[in-house]
């Protein structure tokens, strides 16, 4: 398959001097200044990426994950080496890139579009799609420059993604956003990925990287530490990060020895790793049924035990000893220890055991998961970390969606919803609702239920309904009645009359019988609540008629027709 981004042996580096004097100097006048030293961001980077794939980028912080995005994205020069992007690009990589602190937010996104190449036609539909997503609402007639972080974040997603690059980058600015706007564009990413866009994906959140991405790689001090699977490549990421932690706490004054030990057998089932200094060794681990028997099968819902030994080999004053569970996909979905639980666990000597049991009542839906042991100081030293140490089934008795099975208790109440409420709602939905309406295509926004298409009749228009069809009409101030204009067209409406209905919200029903083909007028009354306000107005028939059960010709007409309705509307009282 064809690539669309490749990456071979880049490496950027930075000149720094002593002062900000000689770096304008350096810029305006290399050769006049002497000294200065190379920062390497970069180095002998190389990756290449297919169509619809999403790369996570982890490390920490001055790893050289936000240089990799600015020179992918075209913004910094690469020292060496070749990025070759097949495709356009937008990027999400510093709040506020790109965008004109005085204009508007509507200025600033039609800005974009025409620097994107777009006709006044496509930027003016690029800005209508980014003005429903980012949700704005008048902010957008705002400078930029009066916007908190995350409604930059809110505009410049929405900027981004509305240019339908086949390349997009995006640093960590999700973090800043809301909850709410942060799954909406989750939810986005992951709808582009199907659609072939290629996403490189920077963040300190390691289960959104093994959630999103189908490939990762670990970067620290600019050269490329690992490069695969997210799961192997976040392990990585995060064993080098307790390394440090548990270097960091040397009380004595010395580096404590970290070591790190990979699984003997590594298979689809089993693929344990731990890591720590080891002066307190998880020597044993089980999964157990609510009766303590050892098991890799549990039912969801019924108790669960999860059991650890351990052996220390020093003295320690209150271990923490902790359970994560991880779903297939290695994102975590719970965890605790006896820190989070305010436990105190005591003083264990030198050669002394602990026996560790979590019980608690196994919640999840059904699949395969793997549970973590660990004990640790509360300043993260780890002792003994061992990472998908047992691996179990859970299976389902109640059927459920998603990785939890949490109790619950369903009750489902009958009544009658509040009109106050689905009247305001139909004042968003329908502000510029009409007091009259004839059912054309231009008034098929305020109509609902079982309609067909319209058809015009001279100069005005009418519709076909079902059994039952919606009108939406404002009531005047004035008005008295609501009425609607209809007639039958049932071959058979003279000797088995059509029984016709209208009601509006919650009013009084209107009923007649029609024995005729001729046009019908069937009005209510207007009650006080109903004026100035936007109505429903329903309209119902007993039965229906289908054109081809009425003629012998093939391919005669399939709808069930109730009445013809040539207007809907408010009668004012003058």
């Amino acid at each position: 398959m064809t690539t669309v981004v490749d990456v071979r042996s880049l490496t950027k580096r930075y000149r720094v001097f002593g002062s900000p004097f000689k770096r304008l100097r350096a810029a305006v006048a290399p050769a006049s200044v002497r000294g200065g030293r190379d920062f390497t961001a970069l180095e002998d980077v190389s990756f290449s990426l297919e169509p619809g794939s999403a790369l996570g980028v982890v490390g920490p912080n001055g790893a050289g994950k936000s240089t990799l995005l600015k020179v992918l994205g075209g913004i910094v020069e690469p020292t060496s080496g070749e990025v070759l992007i097949r495709g356009t690009v937008a990027s999400i990589i510093e709040l506020g890139a790109g965008f004109h602190p005085d204009f508007t937010g509507r200025q600033n996104a039609l800005l974009n579009a025409e620097i994107l190449g777009f006709t006044q036609a496509q930027a003016l539909r690029a800005y209508e799609e980014i003005a429903r997503f980012c949700e704005l609402g008048q902010y957008l007639e705002m400078p930029v420059r009066t916007y908190s972080s995350g409604m930059f974040v809110r505009l410049a997603f929405a900027v981004a993604v509305s240019a339908h690059p086949d390349v997009l980058l995006v640093d960590e600015a999700l973090a800043v956003g809301d909850a709410v706007f942060a799954h909406r564009c989750l939810a986005r990413i992951r709808e582009m990925r199907r659609a072939g866009v290629t996403i490189v994906f920077v963040s300190h959140d390691t289960n959104m990287i093994l959630g999103l991405c189908d490939r990762a790689i670990y970067l620290d001090r600019g050269r490329l530490m690992s490069d695969g699977p997210p799961k192997d490549v976040v392990h990585a990421y995060l064993l080098n990060v307790a390394e440090r932690l548990t270097a960091a706490d040397g009380t004595d004054g010395n580096v404590t020895r970290f070591h790190a030990v990979g699984a003997v057998e590594r298979d689809g089932a089993r693929d344990d790793k731990r890591f720590g200094s080891f002066q307190a060794v998880i020597t044993n681990f089980s999964v157990e049924d609510g009766k303590g028997r050892a098991t890799d099968k549990l039912i969801s819902g019924d108790p669960a035990r999860f059991r650890m030994n351990v052996h220390f080999d020093t003295v320690v004053d209150d271990p923490i000893f902790g359970l994560l569970l991880k779903n297939r996909f290695g994102v975590e979905i719970f965890g605790t220890n006896t820190m989070l639980r305010k436990q105190a666990t005591g003083r264990f000597e030198h050669d002394q055991t602990a026996e560790v049991v979590f019980d608690l009542p196994l919640h999840l839906g059904a699949g395969i998961y793997s549970a973590s042991f660990a004990v640790h100081t509360v300043e993260g030293h780890y002792y003994d970390y061992h990472t998908d140490a047992a691996v179990f089934e859970v299976t389902g008795v109640v059927e459920t969606i998603g990785l939890l099975n949490l109790p619950t208790e369903v009750t489902v109440t009958q009544g009658l919803a509040k009109e106050t409420g689905a009247a305001e709602m139909r004042e968003k939905l329908y502000p510029d609702a009409l007091q009259v309406l004839e059912p054309g295509p231009a008034e098929l926004r305020f109509l609902a239920g079982d309609w067909y298409g319209a058809e015009r009749n001279g100069d005005h228009w009418q519709r076909w309904m079902g059994r039952s069809a919606w009108a939406f009409v404002r009531v005047g101030e004035e008005a008295e009645t609501v009425e609607v204009r209809f007639r039958s067209g049932h071959p058979d409406v003279a000797t088995h009359p059509v029984r016709a209905s209208l009601r509006v919200d919650r009013g009084d029903e209107a009923c007649t019988e029609l024995n005729h083909t001729e046009w019908t007028t069937l009005e209510v009354p207007v009650t006080p609540t109903m004026r100035g306000r936007v109505v429903k107005v329903m309209l119902t028939v007993d039965r229906t008629w289908v054109p081809s059960d009425w003629n012998n010709d093939e391919g005669g007409d399939p709808r069930a027709l109730g009445l013809m309705v040539a207007r809907v509307g408010a009668k004012d009282s003058r």
